[in-house]
């Protein structure tokens, strides 16, 4: 976790806006290797990145983050926020629950597994029963074969083991920013 904090630290953040054509942030992590060259999890970047580590993202983006853990919950709000995406953060299943009711939308939901109040994987559950079509991450440190099986099962898009990276979350954030 620490060392996410550092590279946060250490990477830079350029806003942009302007009349009439809306803003786009810009980051910049100094681990090339991750996003030089549309080097991405997936391959391609489909040409959002210049070559020297820069992610652009066009559109804005929303993602809620439904961890107990305050500090894997602060870690992977602020690598959202990194990219420029509003982030919000719950510590609990029903609060992401109640937030979705109240009529909030997310382009992207972090759901961990072990909860307070109400599990990820009921919390999932009752997100898909409303009819939320949000990309759903289940971000759990237990990568077992049932637990994956489990979270999909609910409605999770995604099952992703600790820690959440940059190599796992660009082309995430670059698919959604495409959509």
């Amino acid at each position: 976790m620490c060392y996410w904090i550092i590279i946060l630290e250490k990477s830079k953040t350029q806003m942009e806006s302007g009349r009439g054509f809306g803003g786009s942030a810009t980051r910049r992590i100094p681990n090339g290797k991750s996003l030089e060259q549309g080097d991405t999890a997936q391959g391609n970047n489909n040409g959002m990145s210049n070559g020297h580590g820069y992610v652009v993202l066009r559109n804005r983006l929303t993602a809620l983050v439904v961890d107990d853990d305050r500090i894997c919950r602060t870690c992977e709000k602020a690598l959202l926020e990194s990219y420029g995406v509003d982030t919000q953060a719950v510590e609990n299943g029903r609060d992401a629950v109640d937030l979705f009711a109240s009529g909030a939308s997310f382009n992207l939901v972090l759901m961990a597994k072990v909860l307070p109040v109400m599990n990820g994987l009921e919390a999932t559950r009752q997100i898909r029963a409303m009819g939320i079509r949000s990309k759903i991450l289940a971000v759990t440190a237990a990568a077992y074969e049932r637990e994956r099986r489990a979270f999909l099962e609910a409605g999770a898009d995604e099952f992703i083991e600790k820690p959440l990276t940059p190599q796992i979350l660009v082309p995430i954030l670059l698919e959604l920013d495409n959509n």
